[in-house]
């Protein structure tokens, strides 16, 4: 069901809804656009929609203006996850591993996290742990996320863009495959047939995940090639063994890459040759794979991968680049540029809004954003609804009712409004639930947010 009619359906009184669909909307701050950088901005919003951003903007009559005081930047768009598996805390593995197989394989893997991630499937909880996964993400500025599970635990908290891209009808399918190499011949065909339709759809492929010299991992490479998906729409996900070669025929083929370098170095030592990809013009996007050996969600990440570029001899990105890996990369990768990842009009309103930490030391938007933590975030709209952020802005935005969540010694609020099939209760008795399943396996809940890191 569209965002739209779930809002018309799910809010409250008739005041609100007609306030989220008709009323505009507008938001000043410091906004990120394609075009750059615009201090004092603003961005106008109505009917879920984009209407304008940029400086000089004419208001319609009505207009409910809320300064942010902040950046208002285009929604975190993540690409690869495995959302029910951020349930789990951190696993810290005490070995470097050569590729994704051994680490799978070992008794500490399998009693850590496949064990309890197994008992909390097999006891029913699965729409629980899609629940906290998605309220993990909207807290790290996600709007859209992959890798989530199906209907009928699709939460209606951030837009599930693999199985329901929730932007309207006429889009390309977006299919996401974790072991591409061994799907039948049936699911072949359907690949090839969602690629070549008319808008194109996409293909997120888990591939070549090692260290770099693995030779295993390398051999993938030429393994997807033989079965005939290096081909426009389709993007590998780790891409660690790949060599400059390699990359250079991703580039010729029109073959997208997402790096997620916090895990890659976490179970390998090192992460993909970025550099070599970039020079190739590989499209690159950015993403946090999943928790326990990743990041929390993708700010963190974008927080990572500055650090591990600026310690490089020669880093391949600036603080722009690596925002736009974050936002208009990703959605460019599956298709929905004209949709989602940027602030531009006709977009759906998927807003993040952080408080603008670098401005003290000169710093930009660019920098604010790649530093910046979950505390930092104030707001988070999905579809011009408010969903998440401080008390403030949500009791100004939010059509409620909201729950309040802790989150590094600070308050933030979350709507609920919009879960098309939420688990009985609040997201705290959500939380007890999920900890006490763990807790009897052994371990215990991951928090929302590592927090001073």
């Amino acid at each position: 069901m569209p965002r739209a009619a779930l809002i018309l359906l799910l809010l409250f009184s008739p005041f609100a809804v007609v306030f989220a669909q008709t009323t505009p909307v507008a938001l000043t701050g410091t906004l990120i656009t394609p075009d750059g950088l615009v201090p004092d901005g603003t961005v106008l919003l109505q009917n879920g929609t984009i209407t304008a951003a940029g400086s000089h903007i004419t208001l319609p009559p009505g207009t409910r203006t809320i300064e942010t005081h902040g950046i208002i930047a285009p929604g975190l768009d993540d690409l690869h996850n495995h959302l029910t598996w951020n349930v789990l805390p951190r696993w810290k593995p005490t070995q470097k591993f050569g590729a994704r197989y051994d680490w799978q394989q070992t008794d500490a893997y399998r009693k850590i996290l496949e064990a309890p991630h197994q008992a909390l499937t097999e006891a029913g909880l699965e729409c629980q742990m899609e629940r906290y996964a998605e309220v993990k993400a909207l807290t790290e500025g996600e709007t859209s996320v992959v890798g989530g599970l199906n209907a009928p635990c699709s939460q209606g908290l951030a837009r599930n863009l693999d199985y329901d891209p929730e932007l309207g009808p006429g889009l390309g399918r977006i299919l996401y495959e974790i072991y591409p190499l061994t799907i039948n011949e049936r699911a072949l065909a359907r690949a090839n047939a969602v690629l070549a339709a008319s808008p194109h759809g996409s293909m997120l492929v888990h591939l070549a995940e090692g260290a770099p010299n693995n030779a295993s991992a390398a051999e993938e490479f030429p393994m997807l090639d033989g079965r005939g998906l290096l081909q426009p729409g389709v993007s590998l996900i780790h891409a660690t063994a790949l060599t400059r070669y390699d990359f250079a025929i991703m580039a010729r083929e029109h073959v997208g890459f997402i790096w997620s370098p916090r895990s890659n170095i976490e179970l390998y030592g090192d992460t993909a040759n970025v550099a070599a990809a970039k020079a190739a013009h590989v499209v690159i996007a950015l993403s946090p794979d999943w928790s326990p050996t990743g990041s929390d969600g993708l700010l963190r990440e974008l927080h990572y991968a500055s650090l591990w570029n600026q310690r490089q001899a020669h880093p391949a990105f600036t603080d722009r680049d690596l925002v736009a890996m974050a936002t208009s990369t990703p959605a460019a990768l599956v298709g929905l540029q004209d949709k989602i990842g940027s602030l531009e009009p006709n977009h759906a309103a998927d807003l993040l809004v952080l408080r603008n930490t670098g401005k003290a030391t000169g710093k930009d938007a660019y920098w604010s954003l790649t530093h910046a933590t979950p505390e930092d975030v104030d707001l988070v709209m999905i579809g011009g609804v408010a969903s998440y952020g401080d008390l403030k802005l949500m009791h100004q935005l939010s059509s409620g009712p909201d729950e309040t969540l802790h989150l590094c010694g600070v308050e933030k609020a979350i709507s609920f409004a919009t879960e098309t099939t939420p688990p009985a209760g609040t997201f705290a008795a959500t939380e007890a639930t999920l900890d006490q399943a763990l807790r009897k396996q052994g371990t215990q809940l991951a928090p929302l947010a590592e927090c001073h890191q």
